[in-house]
């Protein structure tokens, strides 16, 4: 398995997938109206512990982001569930709520299209939506590591060609 979370499921550098999918708060998110932003693509499902015990650390994130002084985030977090049902995903935030848009795959569409080999798993889009930096497996969002190569994508001149998120001890 570590072989599978560490290799990149998506050659990095290359488009994103598209993405379209129904919330648990709303109408639907598609990927391709938040073109010009750096987008986090997380998947995750609420049964898998490593996936749960990264909620908190997301919303963190999310969290500093709207404390900030530039104004604007400088990333939009999409959360994918995948798998489950809508009713189980909707208890499971019922009791902990996140800032962040949770969207729905039930049918893992979307899990296929981007490849995922292992839950949790997270892409870091650029503003073109060109996939920069992925973990496979659990990632330490408290990190300041994790947050910087994050803002260094809203900037195309200074972004790393890829980088590597700091994955969280266990």
């Amino acid at each position: 398995m570590a072989s599978a979370a560490s290799d990149p499921p998506l050659p990095i550098g290359s488009a994103a997938p598209a993405l379209a999918l129904p919330t648990l708060r709303g109408g639907p998110v598609e990927l391709g109206a938040l073109q010009g932003r750096v987008v986090v693509v997380h998947f995750f499902a609420t049964w898998c512990e490593p996936c749960r015990e990264e909620m908190a650390g997301l919303s963190r994130l999310v969290e500093s982001w709207k404390d900030g002084t530039s104004g604007s985030p400088p990333a939009t977090l999409l959360a994918v569930d995948v798998g489950e049902p809508e009713l189980r995903v909707r208890r499971f935030f019922d009791a902990s709520p996140v800032p962040f848009p949770v969207l729905l795959d039930e049918d893992r569409s979307a899990m296929k299209a981007w490849k995922v080999p292992v839950l949790p798993a997270s892409f870091v889009l650029d503003a073109s939506h060109a996939v920069r930096l992925y973990a496979g497996g659990p990632v330490d969002w408290n990190d300041p590591a994790a947050l910087s190569l994050i803002e260094s994508l809203a900037n195309p001149a200074d972004a790393p060609v890829a980088g590597t998120l700091p994955p969280l001890n266990e």
